[in-house]
């Protein structure tokens, strides 16, 4: 039986190789999610309400537009999860029952896998304008915000 020359390598990177539950470490420094004109409204006389914003993922990556249309007369609406322009970056926004929101920002990584952040948004940071058909729902906050509570959801490891 002749062996491939090749085969005492094989045997060695195979004595060498990392563990099958490795450290998890992400590539570039992330601890944190940086999110500019933000806006979320509801048009009068419409069944239309609006999110939009701007998210940088990291110091070094340009900002990425995320934006989603909901149906839901004269209120913002919850969005379910939704892809930003930058395909590895999605978000939702489910209203909570203070009237307020929770805005959770999703970033697909390689390596560790899946980063979430969330923002709360307090009830007070939404008010309603105009009477009748023309009332309509508008987010009055901070247009600049930075999510610092980032979890890893998912390994690609599978923990």
């Amino acid at each position: 039986m002749k062996f491939s020359s090749i085969t005492p390598l094989l045997a060695a990177a195979a004595a060498s190789a990392a563990p099958l539950d490795p450290v998890i470490r992400p590539m570039v420094p992330i601890d944190v999610f940086n999110v500019t004109g933000f806006q979320a409204y509801s048009v009068p006389h419409s069944s239309w309400s609006y999110t939009r914003f701007n998210i940088s993922v990291t110091t070094i990556s340009p900002a990425t537009l995320c934006s989603a249309e909901t149906l839901s007369y004269q209120h913002v609406g919850d969005i379910t999860q939704t892809n930003c322009t930058e395909p590895s970056i999605s978000f939702n926004l489910t209203r909570t029952s203070d009237n307020g929101a929770k805005l959770d920002i999703f970033w697909i990584l390689a390596e560790p896998g899946l980063l979430q952040g969330t923002y709360l948004i307090p009830g007070d940071q939404f008010v309603n304008s105009g009477v009748a058909t023309s009332v309509h729902e508008d987010y009055i906050g901070s247009k600049s915000f930075s999510i610092s509570n980032l979890t890893l959801v998912h390994s690609i490891w599978g923990n």
